[in-house]
Formats: C-alpha cells, sequence, structure tokens
C-alpha cells in the first residue's frame, strides 16, 4: 500500500504543477494585447525525436538493471501561433516521439525479459524571440517556455522490472532556436527544440528530450 501510495503521489505532484503552469502561460497568451487579432498561423510538424539521457538503474529481484536512453524515433507535432509578426510571439504545442526502443541491461538479462519500448508526449507554452522582421526571407528566432511531458512505457513480458516504472508525467522547461523561411509561394521553419525534466527514475540523470522537426506554415 505504502508503494502504490508513493507511486501515486510521485504522478500527480508533477501533474498539478503542469496545469497550473500551462494555465498562467495560456493566460498571458490572451492578455497580450493584439495578439490573437492580428497573426494567427497553424504548424504542422514532423522530424526526428531524441533522448539524450540515461533513465537510470533498477534494483530488481533478477539483479540490478541499467536502464539506458531511448533510442532516435520519428517526431511528430502541432503549433498554434500568435503575434508571429511581432519581436515577441506566443506559441501553443504539442510534440510526439514515437514507439522506439529503451535499452536495459544486466546479468541474466536477455530476450523478452528486458524488452522496454516507450513514446513521449510534449505540451508546451512559449514565448517566441524574433529579432529580424518580417522583411527578411530567413528569420532566425530562440524560444523558452515550460510545459509537461508524458512517458508511455510498454513491455512484452511480464518482468520485474515492470514495477519500477509507470506512465510517468513530468513538469519540463522548454529551451529552443530555429529559423522562418519563406519561399513567397511555400513558408515553413526548421527549429530544435529541448524538454528538459528531472529524472524518471529515482537515481536517473536529469532528462534531456530533443525534437528537431520541419514545419509548414499555414496562415500569417
Amino acid at each position: 500500500m505504502a508503494l502504490f501510495e508513493l507511486r501515486i503521489h510521485r504522478l500527480e505532484h508533477p501533474m498539478s504543477k503542469n496545469i497550473g503552469l500551462l494555465a498562467a502561460l495560456m493566460l498571458g497568451l490572451f492578455l497580450l494585447p493584439g495578439a490573437g487579432a492580428a497573426q494567427f498561423r497553424v504548424i504542422p510538424q514532423f522530424g526526428l525525436y531524441a533522448s539524450v539521457s540515461d533513465l537510470g538503474t533498477v534494483d530488481s529481484s533478477d539483479g540490478i538493471r541499467t536502464v539506458g536512453e531511448q533510442e532516435t524515433s520519428r517526431a511528430y507535432g502541432l503549433t498554434l501561433e500568435f503575434a508571429s509578426d511581432n519581436l515577441l510571439a506566443l506559441r501553443l504545442t504539442g510534440l510526439y516521439g514515437s514507439d522506439s526502443e529503451v535499452p536495459v541491461g544486466g546479468i541474466g538479462c536477455s530476450g523478452s525479459a528486458c524488452d522496454l519500448r516507450s513514446t513521449l508526449l510534449g505540451l508546451s507554452a512559449s514565448a517566441v524571440l524574433r529579432p529580424i522582421g518580417t522583411g527578411s526571407p530567413f528569420r532566425p528566432y530562440i524560444l523558452a517556455g515550460g510545459g509537461m511531458k508524458r512517458y508511455d512505457f510498454e513491455f512484452f513480458s511480464d518482468t520485474q522490472i515492470k514495477d519500477a516504472f509507470g506512465d510517468e508525467s513530468q513538469a519540463a522547461g522548454v529551451l529552443g532556436v530555429g529559423f522562418d523561411w519563406n519561399l513567397e509561394i511555400l513558408r515553413g521553419n526548421l527549429e530544435v527544440v529541448d524538454y528538459i525534466s528531472g529524472s524518471v527514475l529515482e537515481d536517473g540523470d536529469r532528462q534531456h528530450d530533443f525534437f528537431l522537426t520541419v514545419g509548414l506554415i499555414l496562415g500569417r
């Protein structure tokens, strides 16, 4: 029972912080003078997702298991951006890292007993700073914000390490760089974004989850 209550606490605490953070950022978005009325655009995105941090170790009844970084997979996303012609714009983004393998190692760890796969969903609200005006065909930008990310772990057998994992939600900071390009008949962007959060496992590293995407700009 104590273990169950601890797991519930770990899941609920970051989630409550995430909801408050997103609510505050969305409120600021709609209070920005003329943000939604002047310019609004939708940006479908696709590219690659890559984690660059090991998840940590698990002490199971079969021994200690090391859980590495999730392998690179395809990424899909959708961004809603407001006031994009201004020096400072605001955006809401959802990014999804598709299913890929998470390596698990340790003595006697072989076959399906150590098969682990995961997906990642990231949701964020960010401010976007563009120092170059709309007259340029290329507009570099930086972005910063916050939100949440959710890991969905999948096992292919009833293994002992399964008890150490859940569908984990984590509060995340978001940092990124990119540039818009405008070829008159076709507009888009290229960006790399890092979702930064605490460790999934108790002894794990700070998690850095990167999305490298190309977007197609629809709207102003």
